[in-house]
């Protein structure tokens, strides 16, 4: 009955952080390059993800201290 949660490490985090990152910025040249509004989206949305997995990892590492 009792399930212990396995929890992901920060360096999980951190990686997918960075990931988002590189992606984004590559997206935000590419709708600059070829003036593709979707793509901005994309960069956009892209940067939130970026964001939040950012404060996730921030969380993760107070509550461990």
């Amino acid at each position: 009955m009792d399930q212990q949660q396995k929890g992901t490490s920060p360096k999980f985090y951190k990686n997918a952080a960075i990931l988002f990152f590189v992606i984004g910025c590559i997206l935000v040249w590419q709708a600059f390059a070829r003036h593709d509004w979707v793509l901005g989206a994309f960069a956009g949305i892209t940067f939130l993800n970026a964001l939040m997995t950012t404060l996730k990892l921030i969380s993760l590492r107070e509550t461990k201290q």
